[in-house]
């Protein structure tokens, strides 16, 4: 014996299942497992320095491995190595900015360390698939008068190095502009 779909479904006992899950909180004993679109964190990690090597020219890519075998040597590690055409940038923890301004002065490159620098982290969930979300984040740091030293991303958030004093200014406008994302 088949039994006949019911066109009232709202009166079966599985009805909270079968409704629209906008019309459904969450009790104190469900999860939520998907978080909202859009950015829902922003936070500051401090303590960091940039280092740019430049100037490199005729075998630029055996002089970026000299940099960097110098720097291994050194036992120091290096976060966002990006390359330019005439050199390199990469950023370390400040507690090591001594001893990488000696190393890289020890390989008669040009050279530039500046300390105080921050990782400002935009959390968002899938923000490569939200038409725009990146460009607009980007642009509203670069309003809030931060300038952006190196930026990378992934599938669930951007991260930009830049001044410690920029990072919290950015932060603050992200915060007014997204009031979810407050850390």
């Amino acid at each position: 014996m088949t039994q006949e779909p019911n066109a009232d479904l709202g009166s079966q006992p599985f009805a909270k299942q079968l409704a629209d899950p906008s019309q459904i909180p969450l009790t104190h004993a469900e999860t939520g497992f998907e978080k909202a679109r859009g950015v829902n964190r922003v936070e500051i990690r401090p303590g960091f320095a940039s280092a740019r090597v430049g100037g490199l020219a005729g075998d630029v890519p055996s002089q970026r491995l000299a940099v960097l075998r110098a720097v291994y040597d050194a036992e120091i590690s290096f976060d966002f190595l990006k390359f330019a055409a005439d050199g390199m940038s990469f950023v370390v923890k400040e507690e090591v900015r001594g001893t990488l301004e000696s190393v890289l002065a020890s390989t008669g490159l040009e050279f530039e360390v500046r300390g105080g620098r921050a990782v400002l982290i935009v959390h968002a969930v899938n923000m490569r698939d939200e038409a725009g979300l990146v460009a607009k984040v980007v642009s509203q740091v670069i309003d809030s008068g931060a300038t952006i030293e190196h930026l990378g991303e992934m599938h669930d958030r951007l991260l930009m190095l830049m001044g410690e004093t920029g990072a919290n200014d950015a932060k603050a406008m992200l915060i007014a502009a997204y009031p979810g994302a407050a850390a």
